[in-house]
Formats: structure tokens, sequence, C-alpha cells
């Protein structure tokens, strides 16, 4: 009898809780398992390394931004699979150079299931380190 395999944990940290439901209702569909959060200051608290396979983060988040999230978390040595989202905002041109450099999979927003999907395959195959 095959091994099951658990389902891939999920923390999402987005501050419209729309993006942050339809984020978790389609990935939960997937087959993955979704924590959703609605700032930057309750990610952190939340997160612990281990706990989660991926991390899914808005780079304009309330309290703390993601920006703020990835860095802290990649300058303790953390190579989790993160996926940054973005906006079209004033300054996001300097988030993709922060994206390469902190080895993040960048997403831009509006993005549909298919996005997402794709974009979580290719962050939990990234090379770590």
């Amino acid at each position: 009898m095959p091994r099951r395999v658990p389902p891939l944990r999920i923390l999402v940290a987005d501050d419209e809780p729309g993006v942050g439901r339809l984020v978790q209702d389609g990935l939960s569909r997937s087959g993955y398992a979704v924590d959703v959060t609605p700032d930057g200051r309750e990610a952190l608290t939340r997160y612990r390394p281990g706990d989660y396979d991926l991390l899914i983060l808005d780079s304009m988040l309330a309290k703390r931004s993601g920006l703020e999230l990835v860095s802290k978390i990649r300058n303790a040595g953390d190579d989790v699979p993160i996926i940054l989202t973005s906006g079209s905002v004033p300054g996001a041109g300097r988030v993709e150079p922060f994206a390469f450099t902190y080895r993040v999979e960048l997403l831009r927003k509006p993005f549909g299931l298919r996005d997402l999907r794709e974009a979580v395959e290719r962050a939990v195959r990234r090379p770590t380190g």
C-alpha cells in the first residue's frame, strides 16, 4: 500500500479578505492545507520554521509588509519557499530586484487560480540556498 503524503502546508498573508479567501479556497481544493492571516505582524507571529512548506505574502501588508517579512525570514537563514504577491502600486519596480535577491517567486495581482497553482509549483521546486 502506498504511503500517504501529508498535504503541503501553506501560510497566506493578505490584508484583502476576498483575496485571502479565494487563495485559501482554490488551494484547498487542490489538496493543500492553507491558513490565512490578515496582516504581517500576525503572519510573523504564526510562522515558525518547519511549520509551513510555503509562504504566500502580499508585498504591501498592513502592520508589517511582506517585503519586511521576507527580509527577516531570509536574514535568519530560513530558505522556506515564498511567493510574494504584488499589485501595480507606486514603487512596484523595486519588487523584482528584491524578489531576485531574496530568492522568492513573484506573482503579480490580479492573478487567476491557474497562475497561483503554477507559482506554487515553481516555488516549491526552486533550489534553496
